[in-house]
Parts: structure tokens; sequence; C-alpha cells
């Protein structure tokens, strides 16, 4: 009996507690405010000077081109907090009396229009559109018209691609533009392609050795390395055209359709439109479009195997990088940013014992443009995941030790090479007793830049492929670790 009133009393108290607490939230405080067509940067900094509101957010996602006219006359918190940042796309949380601000990653945008032959202005039926880079696309009707529904509230490229003609790609970053309006997509023939289609005996030179040996070479840094790579498989390699460059065996690659992959490691079907491949001095270029369509699973335990393996490919990915720096969470996702510097003594990349802080090799700015962002750095940089540890195929194939005893990044093929920032020699480690194979490392990929500034797009894309280049971890997984840009992770 005793302890069924102590229990009791226990239980009371807790309820009178929280509801204590709910009456005691800021969110139910009133007030009166108003803003003369100001932006939704200087509401906040309003609401912390007259309301004594403090709130947490990161500068990069409060959209700067949303203006406020409003008068609110003994409202609560709640309800004006609601109204003004559902005006951004934004929602919020209340921890400990702080209003943390928030972005939200998914809208009900729709985004309709028809497909059209340029010359003519007849219809272009059973057109394939897509948003590059995602799960999202249809083809069109037989009247050219398409459809879209749920695009993720990112910034995005609409691609176009329709048989004998030139592929289109459109780029959207306004969340204005793609509502109530009707998009007319107009395709121009390709010459080329048609050509193509009209010999019949087009891929003669396919069977040839040297083209099955381009084709070996061309999966492999294609596709990867990593553990996915062995449970992907190029489906129509036929479509593919190689060319031997020059006398160094560099060889470029073109593709006369789409190119269809299927990755049974993460449960999709990807057709890829190759606009560039080439490996050229051990450096990889490898631009395209790419729309993914999920595989169907055998069994449930299947399907939870293929969620576990994309959150472990979206963890320490390109993806996952970018979207961190754009939120501010580098350090808080596990990144490290280095800079590289070439040593011409040793041949090799290296790294300084003592970073930049951040902002002094990186920053991302906001531009006028609501999901655009524009990248800046100060040279090439080393990104190290720690979150994750390479695995031993990685390491017996790419790491070894440089001239000054680091461990570093390996490629003999590539001709090129990076030591790692922790400096830590050979022979600390075999002091110990220790091998290379049984040392745990942190995934460490580099990023080669082209341009000190370059765009990127939220959630995390960089919008001119051609001003970087990959090397280390991202270079191994390659585009079987790759995930469509509307994927999020259940943590």
């Amino acid at each position: 009996m005793h302890r069924t009133l102590v229990v009791s009393f226990f239980f009371f108290v807790a309820i009178k507690l929280f509801a204590q607490d709910t009456q005691n939230s800021v969110l139910n405080n009133e007030v009166s405010i108003q803003f003369d067509d100001v932006s939704l940067p200087t509401v906040l900094r309003q609401l912390n000077r007259e309301a004594n509101l403090s709130f947490s957010y990161n500068s990069n996602i409060i959209p700067r081109d949303t203006r406020i006219n409003e008068s609110y006359n003994n409202v609560s918190i709640k309800y004006l907090l609601d109204d003004l940042l559902s005006k951004g796309n934004l929602y919020y949380r209340e921890v400990n009396g702080t209003i943390v601000i928030l972005k939200r990653i998914y809208s009900e945008r729709t985004i309709t229009g028809v497909v059209l032959d340029k010359e003519t202005q007849e219809p272009l039926p059973f057109a394939n559109v897509f948003i590059d880079n995602s799960t999202l696309g249809v083809p069109t009707d037989l009247e050219g018209r398409f459809k879209i529904d749920n695009i993720p509230d990112i910034g995005f490229n609409l691609v176009v691609s329709y048989v004998g003609y030139k592929s289109k790609s459109i780029s959207f970053n306004y969340k204005q533009e793609v509502k109530d309006r009707n998009f007319i997509i107009e395709m121009e023939i390709d010459p080329i392609a048609l050509e193509g289609i009209q010999v019949i005996g087009r891929s003669r030179k396919k069977n040839s050795g040297e083209n099955r040996r381009l084709y070996k070479r061309f999966e492999q840094e294609f596709l990867g390395r990593s553990e996915n790579a062995k449970d992907c498989e190029i489906i129509n390699p036929d479509v593919l055209d190689f060319e031997v460059i020059d006398s160094l065996d560099n060889y470029k690659v073109t593709a006369e359709d789409i190119l269809y992959i299927e990755n049974r490691a993460l449960g999709f079907r990807i057709g890829y439109l190759l606009e560039e491949f080439k490996f050229e001095n051990g450096t990889k270029v490898n631009i395209g479009s790419a729309q993914f369509k999920e595989l169907e699973p055998k069994s449930r335990r299947q399907y939870r195997r293929w969620e576990e393996a994309r959150e472990q490919a979206y963890n320490g990915s390109v993806l996952h990088f970018l979207n961190a720096l754009i939120m501010g969470r580098l350090e808080a996702e596990g990144f490290r940013v280095n800079i590289i510097q070439y040593d011409s003594v040793t041949s090799e990349y290296t790294t300084p014992l003592n970073p930049q802080p951040l902002d002094q090799i990186l920053q991302i700015e906001k531009t006028e443009k609501e999901y655009l962002y524009r990248l800046k750095t100060v040279g090439d940089i080393e990104v190290t995941y720690r979150g994750e540890f390479e695995d031993d195929d990685y390491k017996k194939l790419y790491r070894s030790t440089s001239k000054s005893g680091n461990y570093k990044y390996t490629d003999k093929k590539a001709r090129s090479s990076i030591s790692l920032s922790d400096n830590q020699s050979l022979t600390s480690y075999q002091v110990f007793g220790l091998e290379l194979d049984e040392l745990e490392l942190f995934q460490k990929s580099i990023i080669f830049f082209d341009k000190k500034e370059t765009p990127v797009s939220f959630p995390g894309q960089f919008l001119s492929p051609r001003d970087v280049t990959f090397g280390g971890w991202w270079r191994w997984g390659a585009f079987s670790d790759v995930l469509p840009l509307n994927y999020r992770p259940t943590n």
C-alpha cells in the first residue's frame, strides 16, 4: 500500500511538473509587434531585442530575400513563429528556452511542362524528364506533357533526354520558379546521335581486345573499388565507345545512349547520361546526369540491408560533407579540413601539422538565390571523416610510406601521393609491432580545385563538376557509393 502511494505521488508530481513546464514555455507568452517591410534576419534581431527571445540558427539557412510587412497584436510566441518562419520555409524547436531554427527539407513543389521539337513544335512523347541525381522523374505522355510531384526543397537541375536529340539541363534555384508555371522545353536534333542510330554496324570495334582492356579500366574507375562496387554492374556496356588519347595510355569514353547501372549494394538502378569521361595523367573526369530508381526488394530483410548500406554510404560522402558545410556543422558531423601543398622535394602532397582555422581555408557564402551557395577556398584541401575507417583493401592498394616516413595516399598509376596530416612515422608504429593493415585510419579524401570559387547547391552538390577533382577515399568509392540528392539519413 505504501509503495502504491509513493508511486502514485511520484506520478502526480511528474504530471504537475510537466504541466508547469508546459505552462512556463516561452512559446505561451503573448506579444504585440510590428514589422515594416524587413527581411527575416532583421525580424529575428527585432524579436530578440523587443520580445527578449533567444535564437540559435545557421545564418546560411535564413532567406534574405523574404520581406515581412505584418502587424501582430496580443498573439502567442508560438503563433507568431509558426507564421513568420513558414514564410521562409523554416521550422523551430524550443530547447531550454532557446528557439532553435531549422530548414524544412521537403515541400509540396510540383513542376509541369511540355517537351517539343524546337523546329516543328511537335510534342515529343516518352521523353525522359527527371531531376538530376534523384529518384524523381517521369516520361512525357503522348502530348509531350510531364508532371513531377513532391520535389524536395532544394536547388536542382531538370534534365530532359530524347533519342536523336541533344539532352537539355535547366537549373532551378528559386522556389517561386516552379510555382504556377508550365514550362515549355524545346529540344534540338543531334545530327551526330542520329548518324549513330542510322549506322547499322556502329559497334563493330567494341569486341576488339583494345576496347575490352579499356573497358576494364573504365569499369574500375567509374564504379570504384569499394565493397559496394563489387555489387554494381553496368547493364549495357555496348553503348560505350573508347578512344586512346596518347602514347601514355590516357583515354576517353563516350556513350551513344543512356548507360544503365544496377547497384545491388544500395538497391538502385541508375540511368546515366554520360557527358564526359576522361582519364588523363592520373586524373579522372566524370561528368553526367543520373536518374535513380529504387529496385524492388525481395524481402524486408533485404530492404533493411539497403537502408543500412545507404546510411553507411552517406556518412562521410561528398553529399554529407557539403550539407554539413552549408549547415555549419562540419566538426559536429565528424569532418576536419586541412590545406594541402605540393612538396617539390619529395614529389608528394603534404598537409601542415597545425592547420589554419576553417574559415581561413574554406568559406561557404549564401547568394541571392535561395538554394545557391558560393564556396571559396585558398587551395586544394584534405577532408578527414572521423566517423568511419578505411577498409583493408584500400590500405593495401593505396597506402605506403613517404620519403619522410609518413603514411601517405599513393596510386602508382596516378603517379601521385599525399601524406597524412597526423605526421606519424612508420618506425613509431613498428616499435609497438604494428603493421600498416593493423592500423585504423580515418577516411581521408582530397578535393583538387580548378578554381578558387565554385557554386554549390543545397543540400550538397557541386554545380560545376569541372571545377573539382576528387582523390583518396572519395575516388575509391566513386559511382558505386553515390546516393540521390533527395536521400535523407534516418539519424
